[in-house]
């Protein structure tokens, strides 16, 4: 059992056992704090003594999970990473931490979904989760079928969007609460583009360029700058000339703040949806707290800070423009996706156009 320093940052281990005639440690990673790295080694610790002692097999179900952990978390956005470890934490890593990856079969899959006991749509996840695991195996010739394969997973029951048309989305940009609000321009750009709250929350004075914006990273719930959702997310977002006109305003509010505190000049990177004194981004959570507290008071239908987006979908599908453009507007990364989200607005629309029509027929009948 040891903590040691290598390159700037500290590591903590814990001794197993013996196998092949060699001793195995267990390692944690690496934390800039001792006493972190002191916390994770009596977390291994105690896992050891948990497992009596057992040296994983190169095969078992958890080094090839904690080996797919480790590739998702360089190649997916930081909170795709965070959502697939905390389901393997949660439902995977206990229920499967004794079995072979090659003994593992399509019963022991559906006995393990049949023991979630949960919503549909976490039981939907956690499998999501074990299937990507074992797609990674067959990927290392480590299995050859993946055993999720024909295991029928719970309906899940999709519940209706909540929106705002473009009367209540301009009823709510114009409050006085709303203009005076420091989210006041997160909110034009959130309604008028229907870019992510996360993308808002991330974008920097760098990324905007004349009429369009170019997101480039998004702002977790800690104010840690993450990847976006896919290349798509990173593609050009063309704004309003009153959106234009809003941005130039904060931007010389934001240079004015620089100038008294003697900052110097307003740094290129510095964000524009920011909190003061010290211009840190906002997040997710202060946009939703805002928008819903000026919601209550101005007696507005609650809706998600999410379903800005679902809002601007929805309003440009009424509005009868190109499913193909509405995609391209909200940076899909294909039309299906914005068809299978806003498929209820054609069907409205279906209804509309054949009233519509048969009203012409039985009024031209009489």
């Amino acid at each position: 059992m040891s903590i040691q320093k290598k390159n700037g940052r500290w590591y903590a281990a814990v001794y197993l056992g013996i196998k092949d005639g060699k001793q195995e440690y267990e390692w944690s990673d690496g934390f800039d704090d001792k006493t972190e790295a002191k916390l994770a080694e009596l977390e291994i610790k105690k896992n050891v003594l948990q497992s009596n002692h057992k040296v994983y097999d190169k095969e078992s179900f958890p080094v090839v999970a904690e080996r797919w952990l480790k590739m998702r978390d360089t190649t997916v956005a930081k909170t795709t990473y965070r959502s697939n470890k905390n389901y393997y934490n949660t439902y995977l890593k206990d229920y499967f931490k004794d079995k072979l990856i090659t003994k593992i079969d399509s019963s022991d899959v559906f006995d393990f979904m049949m023991q979630i006991g949960k919503s549909p749509a976490t039981i939907s996840k956690a499998m999501n989760v074990l299937s990507q695991i074992f797609d990674f195996a067959i990927n290392l010739k480590q299995i050859r079928v993946n055993p999720c394969i024909g295991i029928k997973k719970p309906t899940i029951k999709r519940t209706k969007k909540k929106t705002w048309d473009e009367k209540t989305i301009g009823k709510f940009l114009n409050l006085r609460d709303t203009k005076l609000s420091s989210a006041y321009t997160a909110f034009l750009i959130l309604f008028s583009t229907g870019m992510r709250p996360g993308e808002v929350c991330g974008l920097r004075w760098c990324d905007w360029e004349d009429d369009y914006l170019i997101p480039t990273i998004g702002i977790d719930e800690k104010r840690e700058g993450t990847d976006l959702k896919n290349d798509k997310a990173h593609d050009h977002v063309y704004l309003d000339q009153r959106v234009i006109l809003q941005l130039k305003k904060t931007k010389l509010a934001h240079a004015a703040i620089y100038a008294d505190k003697e900052m110097g000049t307003l740094p290129e990177d510095g964000f524009i949806n920011c909190l003061m004194p010290d211009f840190r981004p906002m997040t997710d959570d202060y946009l939703r707290k805002t928008f819903h507290k000026i919601c209550d008071k101005n007696g507005l239908p609650r809706i998600r800070m999410y379903d800005s987006r679902h809002s601007f979908g929805t309003n440009m599908m009424r509005n009868k423009v190109n499913p193909k453009e509405v995609a391209e507007m909200m940076r899909h990364t294909s039309v299906k996706t914005t068809l299978d989200n806003y498929s209820h607005v054609d069907k409205e629309m279906y209804k509309n156009t054949s009233k519509s029509y048969n009203d012409k027929i039985f009024k031209s009948a009489k």
